[in-house]
């Protein structure tokens, strides 16, 4: 692994596109515009900043998708990740960044579970072994907030659609699985515009008017910085690296996140929910390596598995 060409390079743009992707939450509230705002904006500034990369890279026809047979998969993928952004920037507002994030991490369970119920894809003892872990995880965070789920209905509300967010993002990379013919940087500018037709009607324009001033800073960041240049540095890395370097980096997004929250907001996690994190982290590269349920051997004797 060591001697493959651009590997540091690689794990350099990985980390960077990672750590940058944790703070999403923050520029979204920091915005401070309703949610369907942020998500169209987001989704403007996207395509902008990924057709222009596109096609200055490889000329604007690359942008287009001549199979018509893929285009179902295409618009259904565009739509469930669109709903995410909105379900999970939502919940960014009715509970934390944070605790949004946490919960927002069990997307690969969903994955495996509906690669084996929907897919017929094996469900072996070990995976359901570090589902069974990742959710004991998601108790462990929820656990210190229910006093505050009782008192407080919208928290209870930005938990659930942060599962949602999870359960769309989930959605999108197995239908996007269909679509592998389509480049990754042309795949997710037609997602971006996906986004700007769905919620060009909900664009609420007296919110944009009673803005502050650093408002349309923290839209372009999202649109240019969180959806181009991070969705550039993790494309152009994944081919490059080996499936256990992309697991392990995949830590530095909630890292990143709780890092933001508490030193933007003040906001920090109990240590019961720290520990709920690691174990939801800690399942989900498990089942990317393909480690068994309780042993670590396959690190040193197993090749990683893909989930």
């Amino acid at each position: 692994m060591e001697a493959k060409p651009g590997l540091t390079r690689a794990t350099i743009m990985l980390s960077a596109g990672m750590a940058v992707s944790g703070t999403v939450g923050l520029f979204s509230i920091q915005s401070g515009q309703p949610t369907f705002n942020v998500v169209f904006f987001r989704c403007l500034f996207g395509a902008i900043a990924l057709i222009g990369w596109t096609s200055l890279r490889e000329g604007w026809r690359s942008l287009l998708i001549t199979d018509r047979r893929l285009w179902p998969l295409v618009l259904a993928s565009g739509v469930c990740l669109v709903v995410n952004w909105l379900a999970l920037f939502e919940a960014f507002k009715l509970t934390s960044i944070g605790f949004a994030t946490i919960i927002y991490h069990l997307q690969p369970f969903w994955i495996v579970l509906a690669g084996a119920f929907l897919l017929g894809e094996g469900l072996s003892r070990d995976r359901l072994g570090w589902i069974c872990v990742a959710f004991l995880g998601l108790v462990l965070t929820i656990i210190p907030k229910l006093g505050m789920m009782r008192a407080d209905h919208n928290w209870l509300i930005g938990v659930g659609l942060a599962l949602v967010a999870s359960l769309f993002y989930a959605a999108t990379t197995l239908t996007t699985r269909a679509v592998k013919s389509v480049r990754p940087s042309v795949l997710s500018a037609v997602h971006c515009l996906i986004g700007v037709i769905v919620f060009a009607p909900f664009v609420s324009v007296p919110a944009l008017q009673g803005g502050e001033n650093t408002m349309w800073l923290w839209l372009v960041g999202l649109g240019v910085i969180h959806t181009g240049i991070v969705y550039i540095l993790l494309y152009s890395s994944y081919p490059q690296l080996p499936i256990a370097v992309i697991a392990a980096g995949a830590f530095l997004n909630p890292v990143a996140a709780l890092l933001s929250d508490f030193l933007v907001f003040g906001r920090s996690i109990t240590l019961m929910q720290a520990v709920g994190l690691v174990l939801i982290l800690l399942a989900g590269l498990a089942v990317n390596l393909g480690w068994r349920f309780f042993s670590f051997s396959s690190l040193t004797t197993g090749a990683p598995q893909k989930p």
